[in-house]
């Protein structure tokens, strides 16, 4: 059977509302929207978080690559959930319109359990690929939360 969807989770010490602005402000996503590694960087994001409204994420590789993800918002409840498709801009990478699901549940005082979910893969190659993707990114994100409470 083909895997066709992935799960990712992690508890970050941050309440619902602080990590939604995580995902909803580029100036928030600057700090942590990259891979991990040397030389990865944030690129650019342009966000019109609404029902219906367009997104646009970007960072560059370590060589010199520009990683283009982009969609529209399918659902926007502040401060707990979004959706969103999701597609590769540059032809080589495209796979066809996927789904993104980024629910954020409170675990206990200003804690939250993020849980990404992200539909519709066609091959399991992909699927994996993105698992490791969104695991980098969550990782990402609780390190920003831990730096800017210092």
């Amino acid at each position: 059977m083909t895997r066709t969807s992935v799960r990712v989770s992690q508890i970050i010490r941050a309440t619902t509302e602080r990590l939604f602005r995580a995902w909803t402000d580029p100036d928030e996503l600057q700090h942590w929207w990259r891979m991990e590694g040397d030389g990865w960087a944030f690129a650019h994001a342009s966000l019109d978080v609404r029902v219906g409204g367009r997104y646009e994420l970007a960072m560059t590789s370590p060589d010199g690559q520009l990683h283009v993800a982009a969609g529209v918002y399918r659902e926007v409840r502040p401060p707990t959930r979004l959706a969103f498709t999701w597609d590769w801009e540059a032809p080589e990478h495209r796979m066809g319109e996927t789904l993104v699901t980024v629910e954020l549940k409170p675990v206990e005082r200003s804690a939250t359990e993020v849980v990404i979910t992200h539909e519709r893969f066609t091959d399991a190659k992909r699927a994996d690929s993105h698992e490791r993707g969104w695991s980098q990114l969550l990782r990402l994100l609780n390190h920003m939360i831990e730096e800017s409470k210092l």
